[in-house]
Parts: C-alpha cells; sequence; structure tokens
C-alpha cells in the first residue's frame, strides 16, 4: 500500500514533536548539571527482612548507620542489614540509565567504559554482545537465532568508538556489519554526534552502506533520544530515514524503557509509513 505525501507527513510529524521534547529535556538537563557544585555520594541499603532505603548517609559508627531520605532521617541498625551499595551521582535519579551507549537500538556516540558490557536481545530472535576494550573503543557481535536454527546463521560485528568532546557533547563511530554463513556480508558505515547526559540525551547519526566493496552515494540519517521521565523510566525515540531505489524512506520507533540499576526492557512500536499500524517492538538488555 503506497500513502501519499500527506499522509506520510501526518505520520512522521508526532515523532519530530516528541525529538524536540527530548531536546528541550536535554538541555535542561545539561544546564542543571552544570549548576551542581558537588557529587554527593548516595546509598542504598537493603534490610534482611526485604526492606530496601536510598539516601545520603548522615552519620555512621559500628551499630548504626543514619540516613537522610525523601521522607527525613532513618537510623538502621547493622546487624539488620543485608547490603549497602554506595555510588556517586549527580541529579535527581538514585542511578543512570544503564544503556545510554544506545537507544532502542541504534547508538549514540557515548563509548562504553572499559571493562564494561552488556548482553541485548531484539524481537526475541535477534542476540547482541558488546564489551569496552577501552573507554573509548568497544568490539560486539552476535547472531540470529532462526537462521542458526535454519542451519545458515545471520552473524553480526559491531566495532564502535565514541570520545567526549566537550561538556556533555560526544562523538563517535563504527560500524554494523551482517553476514549469512557462504552468502557475504554488507555493512552500514557511521558517524555519530550526541548532547547531553547519561539519562537525556540526543544523537544524530550518518552512516553510508557498504556492499561488494562500494559505499551508497547517499546516506542514511538518524536522530534519536531519550528523556528520563522517572527513577525507572524513560521515553526513547529513533527515526531513520533510508535511501534506496532513487527514493527516502521513513522508519521511526517510538517507546518507553523500564529500567534497573543493570537492565532495560525496552517496549515501542515501529513506524513504516506505508503501513496502517505500528509494528510491536520488544527489547531486553542487561550489563555483565
Amino acid at each position: 500500500m503506497h500513502m501519499n505525501s500527506t499522509n506520510k507527513a501526518l505520520i512522521v510529524f508526532p515523532s519530530l514533536y516528541l525529538i524536540v521534547v527530548l531536546l528541550l529535556t536535554c538541555l535542561s538537563s545539561a544546564a542543571q548539571q552544570s549548576d551542581s557544585l558537588a557529587v554527593k555520594e548516595k546509598t542504598e541499603i537493603t534490610m534482611k527482612n526485604g526492606d530496601k532505603y536510598e539516601g545520603i548517609v548522615i552519620s555512621e559508627d559500628s551499630d548504626f548507620i543514619v540516613l537522610q531520605t525523601e521522607n527525613g532521617e532513618v537510623k538502621l541498625i547493622k546487624a539488620n542489614i543485608l547490603q549497602v551499595e554506595r555510588y556517586s551521582k549527580t541529579g535527581k535519579f538514585t542511578f543512570d540509565n544503564p544503556h545510554y551507549t544506545r537507544y532502542f537500538f541504534g547508538p549514540s556516540a557515548m563509548p562504553l567504559g572499559k571493562g564494561d558490557g552488556y548482553y541485548q536481545n531484539l524481537m526475541l530472535t535477534t542476540n547482541f554482545f558488546n564489551v569496552g576494550i577501552t573507554n573509548n573503543l568497544s568490539l560486539g557481535g552476535g547472531f540470529e537465532f532462526i537462521s542458526l536454527f535454519l542451519g545458515k546463521p545471520i552473524w553480526f560485528f559491531t566495532p564502535k568508538a565514541g570520545f567526549e568532546v566537550g561538556k556533555n557533547m560526544y562523538a563517535g563511530g563504527g560500524a554494523f556489519v551482517a553476514g549469512m554463513m557462504d552468502e557475504g556480508s554488507v555493512a552500514l558505515l557511521y558517524g555519530a554526534g550526541t548532547f547531553g547526559t547519561k539519562d537525556n540525551s540526543i544523537s544524530l547519526g550518518v552512516g553510508y552502506g557498504l556492499a561488494q566493496g562500494e559505499l551508497t552515494q547517499t546516506p542514511a540519517i538518524m536522530l534519536s533520544g531519550v528523556a528520563r521521565t522517572s527513577r525507572k523510566t524513560s521515553l526513547l525515540s529513533e527515526n531513520y530515514l533510508i535511501p534506496a531505489a532513487g527514493e527516502t524512506f521513513y522508519l521511526g520507533i517510538h517507546g518507553i524503557r523500564l529500567m534497573t540499576r543493570e537492565s532495560a526492557f525496552d517496549l515501542g512500536g515501529i513506524v513504516i509509513p506505508e503501513l496502517p499500524f505500528p509494528i510491536p517492538f520488544v527489547g531486553f538488555a542487561t550489563m555483565f
């Protein structure tokens, strides 16, 4: 089914509106971080009965920990404490977005830290592993389940480099290589810039396809963003303009991220103007 330019515009416009909202959120977040005078050490305490407390330690001795929480001071008996996690972070949330190096699928320019890594599953069938080799370089790869069972596995290789070039500004690039056993491979070579923080960012990327030794003449463009709305949720938007057969096609993924300190569960819809309704999108990732 082919849609005219007016119908396409009606579908793409909400995506652009969401990107503007995300950009304003990033600007606000960056300004708040710039105004922060100090990084306070925050603490999460888990009691043996399962209760959890989060806040800033006011005092501590051999028997008690006094914690300043949002609801006031809490005096906790150390003998009843199961686990204490301390960490430093600016901002109002007790942990960063654990998967700040990517959106639903597309990358930001922020690099993985040395020794950090994560496993990601997309649409229940596609699997990726990424590991930080240095503070600026990561290597990754993966495979697709269904093709593996059919005897001709589709494999992926995803190297990436990223650098902080200014306050809340990053530049990076990499490659997304995909291939099938005995069938050759294709690649997307890309560069990206990111503005914002781990919780709130917006990224612009440009990529060229590479097949049989030749680059595409017209680049694909990515515009993506994430905005933290609460301790455990974020809004995400990922948008692509893809050239093919002399035309440019739009594809977008929009939805939410549900987070813990290490994991992220992504729910959204894949928007293609030629289709009458979005395609459900699911993804899961966890740090290791």
